[in-house]
């Protein structure tokens, strides 16, 4: 009998103990799910959502949490708990995999699918582990989209400018991938890019006649550099009242739009 107090006591604290270690899981678990939501291009808005859901599920009233395009800030005020971390400077501008990865698996937390621990343990994994599509994927892709958009925007059928395009615009984008991977210069990546498609236009100029059009085919072979994306994104942020973060981004989209125009102008008129 004199045994069962120190029993109660002792189950106790190793329920105290599990309760504080999950809650400083929760809370790193946060932090690397809002990180990595904005470090591949999710809108601030979203990364809120996701962490208050996250606080819902796990019972953690009065969650705080702020965030910019450069750091979160996460409370638990009942806990006496509050974290920052930074986020690091994004090297590509969207990897909608991560995006959906997370989502998916805050989904199962916010179910009660899953435990704390185990969201913690995937969370780590698609932060390491999920890889991106390959270069030759990528440079593909690129070269489809060339294609598509010279027979949409300038209905130009003609082989020589639809081959010029797709070449070019694949070059390109092989150029800033390597410049923005391995050496971290995305924008003076975009404008090598650029500048290598107004070169091979000004060769192209000199030795090929009609129905080889310049005009045309850098129109198709720019597209896949158009800050489309971040131009909505930082709009849809303005709109939303974060204007600190929707000025970051347009300023993004406009020096990614002028670095990919400096390059292309600065031989175009040799051509």
């Amino acid at each position: 009998m004199t045994e069962m107090p120190d029993a109660v006591t002792n189950l106790n604290s190793n329920t105290l103990k599990k309760q504080a270690s999950d809650v400083h899981i929760l809370m790193d678990s946060c932090l690397l799910a809002g990180q990595i939501l904005m470090a591949n291009g999710s809108e601030i808005s979203r990364v809120e959502d996701v962490i208050q859901r996250m606080g819902v599920a796990a019972e953690i009233n009065n969650l705080q949490v702020y965030v910019l395009l450069n750091a979160i800030t996460v409370s638990f005020p009942e806990q006496g708990l509050t974290q920052m971390r930074s986020i690091p400077p994004r090297i590509q501008t969207m990897d909608m995999e991560k995006i959906v990865a997370v989502n998916d698996l805050t989904r199962q937390f916010t179910a009660h699918r899953i435990s704390i621990e185990t969201f913690a343990d995937k969370l780590s994994k698609i932060d390491m582990t999920i890889p991106r599509f390959s270069l030759k994927l990528q440079v593909m892709s690129a070269m489809v989209i060339a294609v598509t958009f010279v027979i949409m925007l300038t209905r130009n059928t003609a082989f020589i400018n639809l081959f010029l395009a797709a070449t070019t615009s694949g070059l390109a984008y092989a150029i800033a991938f390597q410049m923005r991977n391995k050496f971290h210069m995305r924008f003076f990546g975009l404008f090598l890019a650029s500048l290598s498609m107004s070169f091979i236009m000004l060769i192209c100029s000199k030795v090929l006649a009609h129905p080889f059009d310049a005009d045309i085919v850098i129109i198709g072979a720019i597209m896949p550099f158009v800050p489309g994306v971040a131009l909505t994104n930082a709009v849809r942020e303005i709109m939303a009242g974060n204007f600190i973060s929707g000025q970051g981004r347009i300023i993004e989209a406009l020096l990614t739009a002028a670095s990919v125009g400096l390059g292309i102008v600065l031989l175009s008129f040799f051509y």
